[in-house]
């Protein structure tokens, strides 16, 4: 009997024994590898793209050193536990700059709320905002050699980064900045020329055409295979348009109208890209992006530079070009299938083409070299009324990225809440409508009349 118990006893503490170290185990492994699921409907906590991408290509170990006050350690830790799960070259310390005032010293910070990037080489890179843009573009910084210039052209009743109302583009010059460019504008009037460290040329919505001798300087410097982003609205500019031409770049003389856009409350001139071609600008792109009072862009495939031409932005199906601009100040516009040109339309796209700068010798083997250029028909989706709107600013910097052949930059950047609508066609929309106003409630008032009668007769 006692034997027995004994046995009982032994057997019940192997076996507590046994699941106790098999519990251990467990821990110690999902301690050293778990994973993370964000659940969130926007992916909140989950690390953009762009910067999972700049993560994997870490060539050195870098440390991030957050500044914060004690009560912050919690919040800080978790965004910085995103970027250490994401790479193991990449490590992180809080800090309290009142408890470690050396450190602090060495590494001027002089308040609370900022964090260091110190790659093992030495080059350091701080920023004040613990999120992810500003965390990721303090990495790209501090492990990248150079700074990439940017000039946005003036002079020609352009867009004006100074400009902070509605149609001002000081936004889009704080976005480039905060992605590391350095912007200046040009005036070449000035200069009398395009400067030799220019990365990028930007020309925002001219509304004065430029004259031969300007169109020649252009010509010129898309030829030593430099890169351009123009875009323009809906003006008559014959000699720019010519140029752009050259590139098979066609700006037509009209309006786009896109009746999806006022499904979303906005007026149809508003044309609205939901879905996007295979364009490395736009790839893996799904956000909504805007172009008010835009024209279309037809892609002459066949053109005297024999460039290649890709779209990067259609319209709608049922979005189309008026050509008779008159019928849209009447407000009475009629889509005519012989004079406006029906959707969808290319409201933005991209020119490529291999260059042959003078004096230059091609070693056997290598590869030409190739300019760049966009196009789009509308100044505004960068403006500062519109650029914030759903990917505007996620379009406008991925083009900037592509241009200047950043691959690293070409991804959606970190999402915040904001406005992402729902789109419906008629036939969904109409469905709603007679289910919810009235099948649901006929149903109750029958079921209602139903009870009453059952209820009279017992």
């Amino acid at each position: 009997m006692l034997l027995g118990r004994f046995k009982y006893g032994a057997g019940m503490a192997i076996y507590t024994l046994v699941t106790l170290l098999i519990v251990i185990v467990i821990n110690i492994i999902s301690f050293r590898h778990y994973q993370v699921y964000d659940m969130t409907g926007e992916g909140l906590r989950t690390l953009a793209p762009q910067t999972v991408k700049i993560l994997e290509s870490l060539k050195e170990p870098i440390t991030i050193y957050a500044f914060v006050r004690p009560r912050r350690n919690v919040e800080v830790k978790e965004i910085l536990e995103r970027y250490s799960r994401r790479s193991e070259m990449l490590s992180h310390t809080i800090l309290d700059p009142d408890k470690q005032p050396g450190l602090a010293k060495k590494y001027n910070v002089e308040e609370y709320g900022t964090f260091v990037v110190e790659t093992k080489s030495g080059r350091r890179e701080s920023g004040k905002k613990f999120e992810e843009e500003e965390i990721t573009n303090a990495i790209y910084k501090a492990t990248t050699s150079g700074q990439k210039k940017v000039y946005v052209l003036t002079g020609h009743d352009e867009r004006s980064l100074a400009q902070t109302k509605p149609v001002g583009w000081s936004g889009a010059k704080a976005a480039l900045e905060s992605a590391m460019y350095d912007v200046a504008e040009l005036n070449w009037f000035d200069t009398g020329q395009i400067p030799d460290d220019a990365d990028l040329l930007i020309i925002p919505g001219p509304r004065v055409d430029m004259r031969d001798a300007e169109i020649k300087r252009l010509a010129e410097y898309l030829e030593a295979g430099r890169k351009l982003l123009i875009t323009l609205d809906p003006v008559d500019l014959p000699n720019l348009e010519k140029l752009l031409l050259k590139y098979g770049l066609r700006l037509n003389d009209d309006m786009i109208l896109d009746p999806l856009s006022q499904r979303l409350g906005f007026e149809p001139l508003v044309a609205t890209v939901a879905s996007y071609p295979d364009h490395p600008v736009v790839r893996d792109f799904t956000t909504v992006t805007f172009f008010p009072v835009a024209r279309s862009v037809t892609l002459e495939k066949t053109n005297e530079k024999k460039a290649e031409l890709l779209p990067i932005a259609k319209t709608d199906v049922q979005s189309w070009g008026e050509t008779d601009l008159k019928s849209i100040d009447s407000g009475a516009p009629v889509f005519s299938k012989s004079d406006d040109h029906p959707g969808p339309l290319t409201v933005a796209a991209s020119a490529q083409w291999e260059t042959n700068p003078e004096g230059a010798v091609r070693k056997i083997g290598e590869k030409p070299e190739k300019a760049r250029m966009i196009v789009v028909g509308d100044s505004d989706f960068a403006s500062n009324s519109t650029l914030n709107f759903t990917g505007n600013r996620d379009l406008f910097l991925n083009m900037a990225g592509w241009l200047l052949e950043e691959e690293n930059r070409i991804f959606i950047r970190p999402k915040t809440r904001g406005f992402h609508p729902v789109l419906f066609t008629d036939f969904q929309l109409g469905v709603i409508f007679w289910v919810v106003v009235v099948a649901i409630p006929m149903i109750v008032v029958v079921a209602g009349v139903i009870v009453r009668i059952r209820r009279r007769k017992s």
